[in-house]
């Protein structure tokens, strides 16, 4: 199995993502990694490491697509970009089974759309970030920005697809699903989740148990939590910049005073207990689910440990047939041949 690379993705590309990619090829076994990107570049930071020559290799890609790009204009007037020729490679290549990228988001939808094929009978795909807990578990939200504008269809779809990974990759025997709403009563929300919540309660397949708000989305009640793109995105940077501020007024207020400072150092474990579990360095990256192969995407200012982390994950996904899964169980319930291009 390649899991192919964007090496020059990310605030802290390439260095911080060759690193992490040889980490990875150290500690795990049943996969090699194609590195794409400026290959002179790359071949002088190999040259500092040690590691198994026979898995990792290198494609040159001499463009990069930054965040000040336009995604979809990029992908075009980009054609030798490390994104596009990864994406590429990701589709033709039958060997290639992931691709992992920390550059613009919109640029490896863009590509990951444009360039690769979905599974037959998804409708939209959709970015899946797996979140910490209050229970020590990870709770799957999407989609996290991938769709802007859904139908009810597409909700159903990303219920299901979210499931389907849980209980394959993260081991949740039978997932509990809800849809993101303004209230947890059957009749709130708007037009749209009204009918996504009654196409839902016909689900066999899916154990969904009702609408949820946004504050219990980390509360561990929850496996998978569906929402339309643009209310996703909006929940998931709700919850990082409520956590970031957390942290921020805790570090000014145990500086405060002598006492507070001094009860810190007793608290020091469960800081660090606390960190560890919110840490997405941690967590890997976002799937893009609904893909004919495993996408990833690793936060844009990911270092070593954090793309290491995002490649494991795309390697625990592909090897349990995700993707094979998802596709299986829209043929068994007849979506595969309904929803015809899958435009």
């Amino acid at each position: 199995m390649k899991i192919i690379i964007d090496a020059f993705g990310g605030d802290n590309s390439p260095e911080e993502i060759v690193s992490g990619a040889i980490d990875a090829v150290k500690e795990k076994e049943g996969f090699d990694v194609v590195l794409v990107g400026k290959e002179n570049t790359i071949r002088k930071l190999l040259g500092d490491k040690e590691y198994d020559e026979s898995r990792v290799s290198v494609v040159n890609a001499d463009e990069v697509i930054t965040c000040d790009d336009t995604p979809t204009e990029a992908i075009r007037s980009k054609p030798n970009s490390s994104i596009v020729v990864a994406a590429k490679l990701l589709k033709t290549d039958e060997n290639a089974k992931a691709f992992v990228s920390a550059g613009s988001t919109g640029a490896v939808l863009a590509a990951a759309i444009l360039l690769t094929p979905r599974i037959k009978g998804i409708l939209r795909p959709a970015l899946a970030p797996l979140l910490p807990n209050l229970k020590g578990g990870e709770t799957m939200l999407l989609d996290c920005g991938a769709n802007v504008d859904v139908k009810p269809q597409n909700l159903v779809q990303f219920a299901l697809m979210g499931s389907i990974y849980m209980r394959n990759v993260a081991g949740v025997e039978n997932p509990k699903t809800a849809l993101l709403s303004n209230g947890t009563e059957d009749k709130k929300g708007c037009a749209l989740t009204k009918e996504a919540f009654a196409l839902l309660k016909e689900q066999k397949d899916i154990n969904f148990v009702g609408n949820m708000e946004a504050r219990d989305i980390l509360s561990g009640e929850y496996d998978v939590v569906v929402a339309d793109g643009f209310s996703g995105n909006i929940a998931l940077k709700s919850l990082e910049g409520a956590v970031g501020c957390l942290f921020s007024v805790l570090k000014t207020e145990i500086k405060s005073s002598k006492s507070a400072t001094l009860g810190a150092l007793f608290m020091k474990g469960a800081f660090r207990k606390v960190k560890n579990r919110m840490d997405y360095n941690k967590r890997g990256g976002a799937v893009l689910l609904g893909m004919d192969k495993i996408i990833v995407k690793a936060h844009g200012s990911s270092k070593s440990e954090a793309f290491k982390n995002a490649i494991f994950q795309a390697y625990n996904a592909a090897v349990t047939d995700v993707s094979g899964k998802i596709g299986s169980e829209l043929k068994r319930l007849g979506e595969a041949d309904a929803s015809g291009d899958n435009v």
